[in-house]
């Protein structure tokens, strides 16, 4: 994965995500419209297959639209880790 800063502001920024596709973007855009200092999150991926997913957030002002990612990625992290500790106690009764 390698992700690339296009166009960054006070409140937004737009973020080239190569090497991803719709199963991570989607959560992360889920995770960042949790966020009630996220305005919009969204995704485009112009040519599936082809083109590498594009992000974009914008934050009301009060929080830096690194910051909202950062929140969201760290967020989409501890989930999975709760599912992996849930998962593994239940897998271990087979």
């Amino acid at each position: 994965m390698d992700v690339k800063v296009l166009k960054k502001t006070d409140t937004e920024i737009e973020l080239e995500i190569k090497g991803e596709d719709h199963t991570l973007l989607n959560a992360l855009k889920a995770s960042l419209l949790n966020d009630k200092d996220v305005k919009v999150a969204t995704y485009d991926i112009e040519f599936p297959g082809i083109s590498n997913p594009v992000l974009f957030v914008r934050t009301t002002g009060s929080e830096d639209p690194i910051e909202a990612i950062k929140k969201a990625a760290k967020g989409l992290a501890g989930e999975c880790e709760a599912f992996m500790e849930l998962f593994s106690q239940k897998a271990k009764a087979f």
